[in-house]
């Protein structure tokens, strides 16, 4: 006892480190040796496992050498080494990279690694170096709590609250006014349809809510993604219930945006006119109708607006707990729908940009980090089902348009496709042909077998291989995408008050040729008044961004209800211009009231 007294507290804290990794070291040292070998002994061990070995003794002798010095108390330049705080920074983020990357490797969390024929001989060796440098990583982050704390506060953005005007008792009455107006007419849409109908794809939501309990789970790798089937299951799945739920939360999501956004304007009378704009957005039929049908869509758009709501919250005063908020939505949202996990990942490349150029803004990396592993668990996921979430509409898609094709058929077929006369008879079809033929026809077997293990890499590669069909086609079918013809033959009957057809064609912009023009006019008046010195600006920006990889990967992802796939990025893009419109104009009626201030002075 007294010859460890003697030891310095940053010694005694390395001895044990070094004791507690050596002991790992034995146990894994004794796993290679006690493992049985083909004929026998140590003379039945391979190369390979002999290697492994010497390779860990010799860690582990280094390790006991290691130990001796500290012991003997020789090493004493490591130790003033070790007493500067910036060393410690260096070993602490050394030994997080090496833990993440030898947890990962070891679990066989990388399939290069995990498929190596040695993997079962080094994965031990993994698993210890991960145990070695998670100790490092804990009683690091005891000792340097407060200074980590204090160094990561710089890559954060200064608590304040953005200076806003104050509105008057009529603005706030006006307001208050539009808030009953809209409340009301979202209840009589509620009571005019009372339940929610049900659609082809309903039962894939509802099914696993009823049938699986939380902690099964069918409830989360069901044949849909797991989003609203989990709102499903929080609501109950009477139609009733559900039709009540989504129109209440797609009320106050809109209303959140609607005031959050409204906070920003600084011109008083637009204020309350963006307030009351937002919310006629959301009444019009192409948003409202989903709300009283049992899919996806209604839930997917009202976390797509909470999210964005939260965001200019966030960007206006910094604050923890809307952060956690804004990830949890996040994560919720990726669940909910195929095409928002790709969103959310080009959206995490850009927060990575966004950090680099702005120093306080670099929390975002983190943010960015937990999207791509939300991203990457939900496109497990979807591999998890007895039919791949991916493969009907691969299959839709090469139906619909690569059979019919000569030259993109004759691509298939190079790269294995099997072309018989059962498949051709399927060409302009769906994946639901014939009763499901691709499915159940015994003699479409080798079709169903190439299209799961082949088919979505040769997707990928005929669309690289003919660029002017991969940029070109959604284009040349914009108004099936953005503006269908038949996209109210989902909606229940009767449909919502006569008003919100006004609201369809005037706000949400349904004829094409008035979305064009919007968008010019949007464009023209932004690029002459920059407003981007906003920080909303930037993250209304993004989202419309985004918009257009969302158009190519509705179109590109599947053949079937296009314009019901590309809903939400019908209203992504349309949601986004207005509020870059009102922007655009607010930092007009400024500009103007500058000037005319300084005439009359």
């Amino acid at each position: 006892m007294k010859s460890i007294n003697r030891l310095s507290p940053s010694l005694r804290i390395i001895l044990t480190h070094l004791g507690l990794i050596a002991l790992a070291g034995l146990v894994v040292i004794g796993s290679l040796l006690i493992e049985p070998s083909q004929e026998g002994g140590f003379l039945g061990f391979s190369a390979g496992r002999w290697f492994v070995l010497f390779i860990n003794l010799l860690a582990l002798a280094g390790i006991l050498f290691a130990i001796y010095k500290v012991w003997k108390n020789q090493i004493r330049g490591m130790e003033t080494w070790l007493l500067q705080e910036k060393h410690l920074f260096q070993v602490f983020f050394l030994a997080i990279l090496l833990f993440f990357i030898s947890l990962l490797t070891g679990l066989g969390s990388i399939p290069a690694i995990r498929d190596f024929a040695f993997f079962g001989r080094v994965q031990p060796s993994l698993l210890w170096l991960a145990f070695a440098s998670g100790q490092v990583c804990l009683t690091l982050l005891a000792v340097l709590q407060k200074p980590i704390l204090h160094w990561f506060s710089q890559f954060f953005p200064v608590t304040a609250v953005q200076e806003i005007g104050h509105l008057s008792t009529t603005q706030k009455y006006i307001m208050l006014g539009i808030v009953l107006i809209y409340l009301s007419l979202q209840v009589a849409s509620h009571l005019k349809i009372r339940e929610a109908i049900w659609l082809p794809d309903s039962i894939d939501y509802i099914f696993p809510a009823e049938t699986y309990a939380w902690n099964e789970l069918g409830l989360w790798t069901h044949t849909k993604p797991w989003g609203a089937a989990v709102l499903y299951k929080l609501t109950g799945t009477a139609p009733i219930m559900i039709d009540a739920v989504q129109t209440v939360l797609s009320a106050l999501v809109w209303l959140a945006l609607a005031w959050t956004f409204s906070r920003v304007i600084l011109v008083r009378w637009l204020r309350v006119t963006a307030f009351g704009l937002i919310l006629g957005f959301s009444l019009s039929p192409s948003v409202q109708m989903w709300n009283h049908i049992i899919q996806s869509e209604s839930f997917s758009i009202s976390l797509m607006v909470l999210i964005i709501a939260i965001w200019i919250s966030l960007l206006r005063n910094w604050r923890w707990d809307r952060l956690l908020a804004l990830i949890f939505l996040f994560g919720w949202w990726i669940g909910t729908r195929e095409t928002n996990a790709y969103l959310s990942l080009m959206i995490a490349g850009i927060l990575v940009l966004v950090g680099l150029i702005f120093k306080r803004q670099r929390f975002y990396w983190a943010v960015s980090a937990v999207l791509i592993g939300f991203c990457l668990v939900n496109m497990q996921i979807s591999d998890v089902p007895t039919i791949p979430r991916w493969l009907y509409p691969l299959t839709n898609t090469v139906l619909y348009r690569i059979v019919p094709n000569e030259e993109y058929l004759t691509f298939f077929a190079d790269r294995g496709l099997p072309v018989s006369s059962e498949l051709l008879s399927l060409s302009g079809g769906l994946a639901n042909s014939d009763n499901f033929a691709i499915f159940n026809d015994t003699a479409l077997n080798s079709v169903e077998n190439w299209l799961y293990r082949k088919g979505k890499d040769t997707y990928v590669q005929f669309l690289l291989y003919h660029p002017v069909y991969t940029l070109m086609s959604p284009w040349n079918h914009v108004r099936e995408i953005l503006a269908p013809t038949d996209m109210l033959s989902y909606a229940p009957r009767p449909m919502i008050p006569l008003l919100s057809w006004i609201f369809e064609n005037l706000l949400f912009m349904h004829p094409l040729w008035l979305l064009a023009v919007f968008t010019l006019v949007t464009a023209g008046i932004v690029t002459w008044f920059k407003p981007w010195k906003s920080k909303v600006f930037w993250l209304v920006f993004i989202f419309l961004i985004i918009f257009f990889p969302h158009f190519y990967l509705v179109w590109h992802g599947d053949a079937a209800e296009v314009g019901r796939h590309a809903i939400q990025a019908s209203v992504q893009l349309r949601l986004t211009l207005w509020l870059l419109f009102l922007l655009a104009l607010d930092k007009i009626l400024i500009h103007g009231y500058t000037i005319r201030t300084r005439h009359r002075t």
